[in-house]
């Protein structure tokens, strides 16, 4: 399942200063950015204030910047080989998580055909039922976001890797024995064990790679970790097709679901046995002079309560029209994208039967044209930094790609292929630009904050479509189903149309800028 990371942004000022600008607000420094500029001048501290950059959320705004010698903290500085099996351990427990996540849901057909005794007689409760094995994990999720990110935030990375990859093991575990047509509830009670386990590791990238990475590596370290969770999903759309098939006589699907299943909760103990001996909270010298900076601060973190903190954050959120509007407009997008994926099985096998390998591919295009998408539109978005545009073009694509999806899916299962990379590439490629957009309209308020929140959102949009759409396709057929989220579509366009440009964090850095020009020429 697709997640965005917290926001880090590079720059360099003129000069041969190095500026490195990166959100804190997750370290209590909800309203501050520290710029750290690496400076022949003598140490210097100013606060440049932007409270006319943010009158909208009534909230004063700080931006610290510190030039300090580079010499005077390298002794503190110091990067660990270990990080890269860190983060390898990592990537590879969320792999697994995503893999649970959609291991039933893309042979829906079979586990509908395996499971039949144990499950409603009602045809519609019967696709619903099944449904939920993808659902659950979207339902676990709106809960346990904001427990989730304040277990990491204060606990530490140990902790919620660990959780996340015992309760993943153990769902696997519980899902061995769930392999009999009588237990579809035990199985559904795995899966949830599962879908828990994954709330704990969603939002580790960020903190991972900003914990253990020099200022460089940190875009490639959260890359990787987002990765594994794409990867999980892509071998999770085309393993299962390829083993378990409708046309098998029972033992024989039996038997494969033994080969998925015990497989994967093998690779699960194995992880989780590395993730206890292996992860660390954090190194014991800091990766960045970015990072020893905000442990120098850390005695900020006292000042205020953290349940006064979480809850302005939320007001100012609530209070601020332009998020409420991405707010909604990425949670269509991101629930479309859900529903979709959850759906694929029963939307391409009313057209194509008996084509569940070629499904499968169908959904490794999406996730793998996805991850393309989602660097492009990055990469486009860094070179213009025109947020608003940017990212209505892109939903604007998302929208005509779903058309083009829709009207052309009774051609050949091959047109399907090209379609679903339009798709993937521009609904994936959304998600990153979205979340820019939205840090860019909510700053100063912890990023942390407003993507939980984002990702809340998009668990919710995606148990309505999904749920909604399955009913649409089983009542009127997969194109009404699909036109469904056409509508959805336009109408998050229109949302994201109405967006004004106001960009507050690109405001407080060109003004921060400013200052270091000044400093330079002192």
């Amino acid at each position: 399942m697709l997640r965005p990371g917290k926001s880090l942004l590079s720059l360099k000022p003129i000069g041969n200063s190095s500026l490195d600008v990166r959100a804190v607000s997750n370290e209590r420094l909800n309203d501050k950015l520290y710029l750290l500029v690496n400076s022949n001048h003598e140490i210097a501290t100013s606060q440049l204030k932007t409270s006319d950059i943010d009158q909208e959320s009534n909230i004063e705004s700080k931006i610290q910047i510190i030039y300090s010698d580079e010499s005077s903290n390298d002794a503190e500085i110091k990067l660990y080989r270990k990080r890269w099996i860190i983060l390898l351990i990592f990537s590879s427990i969320s792999l697994l998580s995503a893999f649970n996540w959609i291991e039933y849901n893309i042979v829906q057909d079979v586990v509908i055909f395996y499971y039949n005794q144990s499950l409603p007689d009602d045809p519609v409760k019967k696709i619903d039922a099944v449904n939920w094995f993808s659902m659950v994990y979207m339902l676990c999720y709106i809960p346990l976001v904001f427990p989730a990110m304040f277990l990491l935030e204060r606990k530490g990375l140990k902790l919620s890797c660990s959780i996340g990859a015992f309760l993943t093991l153990a769902g696997s575990i519980i899902k061995c024995f769930a392999v009999d047509q009588n237990l579809f509830y035990l199985a559904m009670t795995a899966q949830t064990i599962c879908a828990i386990g994954q709330a704990f590791t969603l939002g580790i990238p960020a903190r991972l790679s900003a914990l253990w990475f020099g200022p460089n590596e940190i875009g490639l370290a959260t890359s990787i970790g987002v990765f594994g969770n794409q990867l999980g999903t892509a071998i999770g759309f085309v393993v299962p097709p390829h083993l378990v098939q409708k046309k098998d006589p029972i033992d024989v699907i039996e038997k494969n679901f033994y080969y998925i299943l015990i497989s994967v909760a093998v690779v699960c103990a194995i992880f989780f046995v590395l993730s206890i001996i292996f992860v660390s909270n954090q190194p014991v010298k800091a990766p960045s002079r970015a990072q020893l900076e905000i442990r120098k601060s850390a005695s900020l973190r006292k000042e205020e309560n953290d349940f006064e903190i979480f809850k302005q954050s939320l007001l100012n959120l609530f209070k601020n029209f332009n998020y409420i509007l991405v707010l909604v407009s990425y949670g269509i997008n991101t629930g479309v994208y859900y529903s979709i994926s959850t759906l694929l099985n029963l939307i391409i096998s009313n057209y194509y039967q008996d084509e569940n390998e070629n499904i499968g591919v169908v959904g490794l295009i999406l996730v793998a044209s996805g991850l393309i998408g989602a660097v492009v539109c990055g990469f486009v978005l860094d070179r213009t930094k025109q947020f608003k545009y940017t990212t209505l073009i892109i939903y604007a694509s998302s929208f005509l790609a779903m058309i083009i999806f829709s009207i052309t899916i009774q051609i050949n299962i091959w047109t399907i292929f090209l379609t679903t990379f339009l798709l993937g590439f521009f609904m994936t490629g959304y998600l990153p630009v979205g979340f820019e957009l939205a840090a860019e309209v909510t700053y100063p308020v912890s990023e942390g904050t407003s993507c939980g929140l984002l990702n809340s959102s998009a668990q919710i949009f995606g148990i309505l479509f999904t749920h909604t759409q399955g009913r649409i396709i089983i009542t009127y057929g997969p194109f009404y189903g699909n036109l469904f989220l056409i509508i959805m579509l336009l109408i998050g366009t229109i949302l994201t149309a109405m967006v004004k440009q106001n960009f507050k964090r690109q405001e407080a850095i060109k003004m921060a800028l400013k200052e270091i020009q000044e400093h330079q020429h002192i």
